[in-house]
């Protein structure tokens, strides 16, 4: 497996606000132009690092480090950044720590006018390993070598988190439409095109045949579905089906109903170890992170 060292990065910031979306396709995050040249002597802030590492996922719960409160602290000196988090247990599985402390790293270095990032973790069973290998540019397998060869494969889990993700977000995008009446043969013949997120409101229109159908509640839903959509490489132009299985291919006409009794455990997998780790966050640094029990807008 090859050092983290060796990954491709992207060069400068993206705009991570996306206070409107004209269409499915448009949900997809789009870096704007910037100035490099400005970058080398911009000296980053705090502000600047937080928004670079807002979509970082824990890969289990699908939900952003920061909004779960898992960030600790963002310390800024002039162009050297410390990131420090931390996990709800002491026990926290240490390929997930290794892959969300791989991601903040690379996130961090993204932005203009950084030159050294450190990731800490803290509390954690294996902080000094997950520290020190991917501060010193190691792979997991050379920071962990008694872990088994399932384990090193840090890309294949982060894959198979962000299918499970997907299935979650879709999951809850037809039940949602079922439940505002519109049928489960019209959602198999609808395409990414006929959904319209407007995110900054949290809904989505339906241009379904003969009527349009507002899904109040479900917009930020609907972009994190087009985003781990496009994520696993899924297609996502406005002519494609706006329901597929994981592996791009539509949704049988007949068989919705049993996709989604699959989907649905899926869902209430991540929900129920959403709220319990939410709850061992709060319980164990005394009601610090997040509070909602699942993501938003979701139920069991």
């Amino acid at each position: 497996m090859p050092s983290i060292d060796s990954d491709t990065r992207e060069v400068g910031g993206c705009d991570q606000s996306r206070p409107h979306m004209n269409n499915a396709g448009d949900a997809i995050g789009r870096c704007h132009d910037s100035d490099l040249g400005d970058a080398i002597d911009r000296v980053p802030t705090e502000a600047d690092v937080m928004t670079a590492i807002a979509d970082v996922l824990d890969p289990e719960l699908d939900e952003p480090l920061v909004k779960l409160g898992f960030i600790d602290r963002v310390l800024v000196e002039s162009s050297d950044v410390t990131v420090v988090f931390k996990l709800p247990t002491y026990w926290c599985s240490p390929n997930f720590a290794y892959l969300m402390a791989s991601d903040l790293r690379e996130k961090v270095r993204s932005v203009p006018g950084v030159h050294t990032v450190r990731v800490n973790l803290l509390d954690h069973c294996a902080e000094d390993e997950v520290t020190r290998g991917i501060n010193g540019g190691l792979s997991f397998s050379e920071a962990f070598p008694e872990e088994t060869p399932e384990d090193e494969d840090l890309e294949m889990l982060r894959r198979i988190f962000l299918r499970k993700g997907f299935l979650m977000r879709q999951d809850t995008l037809i039940r949602q439409m079922l439940k505002m009446g519109i049928d489960e043969a019209t959602i198999i013949t609808l395409r990414m095109a006929d959904m319209t997120i407007d995110e900054s409101a949290n809904v989505v229109m339906v241009m379904a045949p003969g009527q349009t159908v507002r899904l109040e509640g479900a917009g930020r839903n609907a972009v994190l579905y087009v985003h781990r959509r496009a994520s696993l490489g899924l297609p996502v132009g406005p002519d494609d089906p706006l329901m597929i299985n994981d592996e791009g291919l539509p949704v049988e006409p007949t068989g919705l109903r049993e996709f989604l009794r699959r989907s649905r455990s899926i869902r209430m997998n991540i929900m129920f170890n959403t709220s319990m780790c939410k709850g061992l966050f709060r319980t164990r640094y005394e009601n610090a992170g997040a509070s909602e029990a699942y993501p938003e807008g979701e139920s069991i």
